[in-house]
């Protein structure tokens, strides 16, 4: 009887390291949907718990991927420094990490850069000039909202991937327990019969 309560209270002991193990992204710079309007120099990629060194990460516009110069692991953190100023447009951030349990995840952070241009115009613009320069901005607008909606429907269907992973831990977890207590109850209730 005392071997299967012990038994029990370590299965007990162990469900909040089995809920926990997998980490997670808990802040980071540039942050998901961020517009940035300042020279940016590294990114900052903060987890719930330590990762480990084989976890890095890609910069990404237009689909071309854009080097880092270096991409460290410090702790919980994964930095990676910028080579040289980004251009302004849609960029996403492509991370991998593996958690202290050896288990690998990966997801995405989307930001734009919108820095002012600070040039001075030399040419005159003419009224007709002017309009096509205002269409064809209007139709470079569309075509980065369409992109930034695309952008977060895919990182809603991540995080509904992460949330299932989560929640598909958890039920078994939660099974693997009450297996153990029906085992013990069915143990207990032999043991009456017998006495």
């Amino acid at each position: 009887m005392k071997k299967i309560m012990l038994i029990l209270l370590c299965t007990l002991m162990m469900v909040p390291s089995f809920v926990s193990a997998h980490s997670s992204l808990s802040t980071s710079n540039p942050s998901e949907g961020q517009v940035v309007t300042e020279n940016l120099e590294q990114i900052i990629l903060t987890f719930g718990t330590s990762i480990e060194e084989l976890s890095t990460m890609d910069l990404v516009k237009d689909g071309n991927v854009i080097p880092l110069e270096g991409i460290k692991v410090e702790n919980k953190q994964l930095m990676g420094t910028i080579a040289k100023p980004l251009e302004n447009g849609a960029y996403i951030i492509q991370w991998k990490i593996v958690g202290e349990d050896g288990h690998p995840i990966k997801g995405e952070i989307n930001f734009v850069v919108q820095i002012a241009q600070n040039e001075v115009e030399t040419n005159p613009v003419t009224p007709e000039e002017n309009e096509a320069t205002q269409q064809e901005g209007s139709q470079s607008n569309k075509i980065e909202e369409k992109s930034e909606d695309q952008n977060s429907a895919a990182d809603t269907v991540e995080k509904t991937d992460d949330q299932k992973n989560d929640s598909s831990t958890m039920l078994t977890t939660v099974f693997i327990i009450l297996i153990v207590i029906f085992g013990i109850v069915l143990l207990l209730f032999t043991k009456k019969k017998k006495n």
